[in-house]
Order: C-alpha cells, then structure tokens, then sequence
C-alpha cells in the first residue's frame, strides 16, 4: 500500500494491498506534538506561531474537515487511548468542506500512532453524500460500491461508526520546510445512530483551539528553539475520545 499525505492521495486500485503494508506503512513516521488550547483566542495563537523561529506562513487555504470515526462494538480503540497504549491504529472517513449532502471525494484512513509519532494510510474512495435519515445499512450499501483490497474491506465489516466530528482547519508551513503546524476551531461532535440518524445531536467545543506541530526529520534533529518559544502545553487530547466523551453524557 501506498502511504500519502494529507493532500496527496493515491486510489486503491494502485495500492499494494498486503495486511503488513496496512499496518506497518513503508515510509517513515513523523514526530507528532498536539496542544489543547482553552485559554488564549486564536488570533493571540497565530500570533505567536507566525513569530516563531521557524518563520512560519499559510501555506493551504483554511478548509472545515469532517470525519467518521470507526471503532470495535466494545470500543477497543477509545479504551486502548484512555490506557495511554502506545501503538494504536484508528480508521476513519474524511471528507471537506459541506458536512451534509458533499459530492466532495471521501478518504478512508487508517491513522497509526506509535507513542509520540504517526503516520497515515490513505484511499481515496467516491463521496459518501450523508443525508438525514442515514443508518448503518446505507454504509454497507457505500462500501459495496467502493474499489478497496478486500483485507482493507475486510477491516471495515469488523467496526461501526460510532461519532462524527467537523472542524475548521488552517494550515502553516516553516521557512525550511522542516515543520507543519495546523489550527483547529470550531470543534463538533455529532452522533451517528444506528437507524434514521438526523445529525442532529451535537456537542460543540467553542472555546477550544488544538494546535498541532508536526516534523518529519529524526526526533533527534527537532529544533528546541522553536519546541520552547511556543507558550503552549502539551497535552494527550484526542478529538475521538473527547467526542465519545461529550456524546455518552
């Protein structure tokens, strides 16, 4: 299989479709470090990100991402991150722009983390098209139609959705090329129901702001001049978790 970036996708039919490939991608993990931000407004935080060392700029024009989150019955996947297990790996559809009724192309990924790095896998699959009165049958229905190596359809018939997300996305680039940062506002949850979901339960996180820096070089080579100039904490936040959180209660 194929491993591309988040702009630079590859159709399954040119995948190499081996179950290692899936799992262990050839090409190389990228260091990974998120902030949760609850307590400065986004304009402070850009400010801060585009005086950086790095000298970072907008480098891809601000887009809303929504996704479908995949997950086992007994929800093995949130449990293994509420355990802090270093390998993981979480399926999930994502398309851009409108969340209802998109012709946008969707993505099916398998993101894989191991401890403080990750990667993606990525195929690019026809739109999903969500409409009111959506249930499980129909994502059968969809995944018939999809070209996917059978091992990645079989993955997909042993998980079911279990919560949507939507959020506003901006995208910085350092001088150097060495370094992305991105921006996320205006974080959704949304739950998807088994029969005639209307996507109309929601949980909004407004105030939130999650900044993530992401480097491609050796751990070893990350610049700690731009890793310390940067006011923000670390944290272990994950957007599906926090989801699965807000929308059980």
């Amino acid at each position: 299989m194929t491993v591309v970036s988040e702009d630079d996708k590859v159709s399954v039919s040119d995948a190499v479709t081996s179950e290692k490939e899936i799992h262990e991608p050839r090409q190389g993990y990228r260091f990974e470090r998120k902030y949760h931000i609850q307590d400065l407004p986004e304009v402070e935080i850009e400010m801060w990100i585009k005086r950086s060392p790095a000298l970072f700029f907008e480098c891809f024009p601000p887009r809303f991402i929504n996704n479908i989150y995949f997950d086992t019955p007994d929800l093995s996947n949130y449990h293994e991150n509420l355990s802090g297990q270093a390998a993981r790996t979480k399926i999930r559809l994502r398309w851009y722009g409108e969340f209802l009724q998109s012709q946008q192309k969707t993505t099916l990924e398998y993101k894989i983390k191991r401890g403080m790095v990750g990667t993606k896998n990525s195929y690019k699959l026809p739109p999903l098209n969500l409409t009111p009165g959506f249930s499980y049958h129909d994502l059968d229905t969809y995944w018939e139609k999809c070209d996917m190596p059978e091992n990645v359809r079989h993955d997909v018939r042993l998980v079911v959705p279990t919560m949507c997300n939507r959020y506003h996305r901006k995208y910085y680039l350092s001088a150097d090329g060495m370094y992305r940062i991105t921006i996320d506002t205006g974080l959704s949850f949304i739950a998807i129901d088994r029969f005639d979901c209307q996507f109309n339960r929601i949980r909004n996180l407004e105030e939130s702001v999650v900044v993530e820096l992401k480097y491609s070089g050796d751990i070893s080579t990350l610049d700690e001049r731009l890793v310390n100039f940067l006011p923000f904490r670390v944290t272990r936040m994950s957007k599906y978790v926090t989801g699965v959180d807000l929308l059980s209660t």
